[in-house]
């Protein structure tokens, strides 16, 4: 059986997009999925560049999951590097154009105003 700190150490981007695409709205599945990219971060860039071709793709109702996902790196990593800060900081403008070409719901929408709000605190 594989140590937790085997796990931990592995990372590829077929594994990321599988972790994505396990990814739900419960508290538990994004802070652990954050753990891990922050453990991760030296691949901050391709972890950034996977979770926004990933969002993308998604059904409209799981994008704010994962934005939720992304305000949880960017919010536990501050003080571990700045790595996510930036790559993020990269990504987010065309996200954002994305999210506000498609069709989202009001929960979506009021969870994205939320998260727009504490952004700019």
């Amino acid at each position: 059986l594989p140590r937790f700190t085997d796990i931990m150490a592995l990372f590829n981007e077929d594994g990321l997009k599988k972790k994505l695409e396990d990814l739900n709205l419960s508290q538990q599945s994004i802070q652990t999925l954050s753990l891990w990219l922050i453990h991760h971060k030296k691949h901050a860039h391709t972890v950034v560049n996977v979770w926004m071709r990933e969002l993308m793709k998604v059904s409209d109702p799981r994008k704010l999951t994962f934005m939720y996902l992304a305000n949880d790196v960017i919010q536990n990593s501050k003080k571990k590097g700045p790595e996510y800060n930036k790559e993020f900081g990269k990504r987010l403008p065309t996200v954002f154009e994305h999210l506000g070409a498609v069709r989202l719901d009001d929960k979506s929408k009021r969870g994205l105003q939320r998260l727009i709000a504490l952004w700019e605190e």
